[in-house]
Formats: structure tokens, sequence, C-alpha cells
């Protein structure tokens, strides 16, 4: 599943994670589950099937408050527009012992602020978070973060260091569940900070992204990415 969303497959991607999830619960193991439901959950709402990605986020969190279930949960509502759902599990997190869970949790209140068209908070946040834990996942999220401020030459550093540690990418949380989907976007947001720029490479950074997406069914940013490298 986690290669089939790499490629931006999104179909296969329903198809695996919804028969593992019968297969888990099958074998009552919720736990396992639960992490397949939250990236059910960003599969569906990449497909725009809202309904089904609610609900696959609202199991996710039920079956299981482990912060590698919360955190892509967490995401996921925002992605639906759920803002008070990601907040809450941010709360949650906030409470735990240990790095992990702060991080995660400053992580999510960062991409509340965003979501609210509030770059500069969002950023400032996330600078607590690195302080915490310098994590692949937040020089990411920062690169988005200054993106949407502007601030490119900022966004291209972030971005790039996401690339040189390209490897922290393949099992983020730490739990030896693949997660490397989450690599090619870095792809396409630097080329918006090249372009940004005004730097040439722009286009190689989109061409790379559009390779690895070459056999997906409606991943999104794909389009973005196409109009961007055909000629004004």
């Amino acid at each position: 599943a986690d290669l089939a969303l790499y490629e931006g497959r999104l179909g296969d991607a329903v198809a695996i994670l919804e028969s593992g999830i019968r297969g888990d619960r099958a074998a009552e193991n919720e736990g396992e589950a639960a992490r397949k439901l939250a990236t059910l959950a960003a599969a569906l709402a990449a497909l725009g099937r809202k309904a089904g990605a609610l609900t696959a986020a609202d199991d996710a969190v039920a079956s299981s408050r482990r912060p590698s279930v919360v955190l892509p949960a967490a995401f996921a509502y925002l992605d639906l527009g759920h803002e008070e759902k990601a907040a809450e599990l941010a709360g949650e997190l906030s409470a735990l012992v240990g790095p992990d869970p702060q991080v995660y949790s400053k992580l999510i209140l960062a991409q509340v602020e965003l979501s609210r068209g509030e770059p500069q908070r969002a950023i400032a946040v996330m600078g607590e978070a690195q302080q915490i834990l310098d994590t692949w996942l937040g020089r990411y999220l920062l690169g988005r973060a200054y993106l949407e401020l502007g601030a490119f030459t900022e966004a291209h550093s972030e971005l790039e260091r996401c690339l040189d540690r390209r490897g922290e990418a393949t099992a983020l949380f730490l739990d030896d569940v693949p997660s490397y989907r989450y690599l090619p976007p870095v792809h396409y947001w630097l080329g918006r900070a090249l372009e940004g720029l005004g730097s040439p490479a722009a286009a190689d950074s989109y061409r790379t992204f559009l390779e690895i997406k070459a056999d997906g069914d409606g991943a999104p940013l794909v389009a973005d990415a196409r109009g961007r490298l055909r000629p004004p």
C-alpha cells in the first residue's frame, strides 16, 4: 500500500488497505487495523471520497491512540476541513510523556494554523517542535509553511534537507511501518520553491515528481505539476 501511494496508485492502495483491515479485524488485531485505517483515510481524501475518509479516520482513532496513528489521522482530518478534530487530537498528544508525542502535537497544531491562513504562527510552532526533536516531517512541513509565506529561500533550504535525509522517510514513526509515500511531494514543493526563486531547475523537480507518479490514477498535485511544465 505504501508503494502504491508513493507511485500515486490511489485505487490500488485503497483496495490493499481495505483487504488488510479486514484481515486484521478477523484476527482481532485492532492496533494494526488502526494503522491501516489512518493511511486509508488519507488515500480516500486524496480521491475526493470525503465521507469514507472521515469514517476511516474516526475508526482509526477509536481503535488506537498511538501517536503513529493519531498524527496521520489528524492530517486527514485537516484535509477534510475538520480542524477541531485535529486540534483535539493534538491536545491529547500534548498530555503524553515523551518527546515524540510532544513533537507530533505541535506539528498538528502548526498545520491547524496553516489551514487557518496563519503561516507565521505555523512556522513558530514548528520551530518549537524542531527544538524538541529535529524530524524529517518537521522539516518538510516547515518547507510547506515557508512557501505559504512566500519565503522561497527558506522553503528551498528545508526541502533540500528533506531530500538529503530521504532515508528517514522510509519509516517516519520508527515502528518498522513503511512511510515512503511522504517523499514524492517534496519534489513538487521543491519545484514550487525553485520557481519562486526564478530558477530553471524547477522544471527538473516537477519532472522527477511526475516520473514517480507516472502510473498513478489521480494523485494530488499531478495536474498542477504538468501545467507548470507547459510553456506559457
